[in-house]
Parts: structure tokens; C-alpha cells; sequence
């Protein structure tokens, strides 16, 4: 029952994606490549720039499956929540994007990012690689775990218990990145 809950969600998710990604190739056909040399926008949430919408959408799109790779798969919920909202906040950024080019607001495309930005975006793209390496290292212990005889239980649960400990302190260092590129934003 869960699973096709979660089947149906991801289905709604997907068909907003298709929206979105054809309001971008609609909005990719109007801007011309001088407009967008310097298409710049909330670059902490994706793992590349693009030249174009769709170029980000297609980045969204590689989320939802690894989202759905993970739901499918029935990973621990710390990784289904990471991805989960990793999701959600590149499909918001990009569908503020597309509604402020709706209403005539192009000025959030081309927002120059200074040096320090520049340094802390670097810093949260190596945070976010981390802390996805450390998810897949705690749902494959837990793996080990189920699979363990009760002699290596012991020796797995530790090691997840570590490696989940590792992940909240690294997941408080991205938080304090991501909060610094706002205020760097903001200024």
C-alpha cells in the first residue's frame, strides 16, 4: 500500500516536471544566447551551470530519478529525504525562475555572483557530494546489518551509529554553507 502511495506521488511529481520543463523550452526559444551567457541563479543547488532552463531542468530530472531509485529501492529514509529535498528545492528555484520571466522579471537570471559566493558555492557542492557518499554508506551498513549473523550485528550497528553521527555533523556544515549564500545573496 505504501509503495503505490509512493508511486502515485512520484507520478503527480513527474507530470509537474514535464510542465515545467516545456515552460522552459518555451522560455529557452525566447532568450537568446547573448541574454543568457551569464545565466546564473541559485548555482548552490545545482551541481552545474547551464546556458539554459532546460539545461537545469534536465539536472532536475537526474534528481527525480535518483528519488525514485532510492523510494523504489526502499533506502533508509535519511537518504529518501535528501534526495527528496534536493528535489524540492531545485524544482522551487527554477519554477521562481520561469513565474518571475512570466510576470516580465528577468533580472533574477543574471545575477552576478562575487568571489566569496563563488568560494562558498565550491565549498557546498564538495558538502553535498560528502554528504551523499555518507548516505549510501549508511544504507549499505544497514544492508550488512540485516544481513549480519547476531556475532556481526553488534559491529554493524556501531559503524552505522558512527557514520549517522559523521553525517548530522556534516549536515550542520552544509546548513551553515547554505545560510551563508543567502546572506551573501542578500547583500
Amino acid at each position: 500500500m505504501v509503495q503505490s502511495i509512493d508511486l502515485k506521488h512520484l507520478n503527480a511529481l513527474f507530470e509537474q516536471l514535464k510542465t515545467l520543463s516545456s515552460r522552459c523550452q518555451e522560455w529557452d526559444n525566447k532568450i537568446t544566447l547573448s541574454e543568457n551567457k551569464s545565466f546564473r541563479f541559485e548555482v548552490h543547488l545545482f551541481n552545474a551551470s547551464s546556458l539554459t532552463l532546460s539545461g537545469y531542468c534536465q539536472q532536475i530530472q537526474t534528481t527525480f530519478e535518483h528519488l525514485t531509485h532510492v523510494i523504489t529501492k526502499k533506502m533508509g529514509n535519511t537518504i529518501i529525504n535528501y534526495e527528496c529535498e534536493k528535489f524540492i528545492n531545485q524544482f522551487s528555484a527554477l519554477l521562481n525562475i520561469v513565474n518571475q520571466l512570466d510576470a516580465g522579471k528577468a533580472e533574477g537570471l543574471y545575477k552576478r555572483y562575487s568571489t566569496q559566493q563563488e568560494k562558498v558555492y565550491q565549498q557546498l557542492q564538495r558538502q553535498y557530494q560528502y554528504e551523499k557518499r555518507l548516505l549510501a554508506m549508511i544504507d549499505e551498513e544497514n544492508t550488512l546489518y540485516r544481513d549480519a549473523t547476531s556475532v556481526h550485528k553488534e559491529i554493524h550497528k556501531t559503524r552505522v551509529g558512527v557514520l549517522k553521527e559523521r553525517y548530522q555533523k556534516c549536515n550542520e556544515f552544509t546548513q551553515s554553507l547554505e545560510f551563508k549564500m543567502e546572506a551573501l545573496d542578500n547583500d
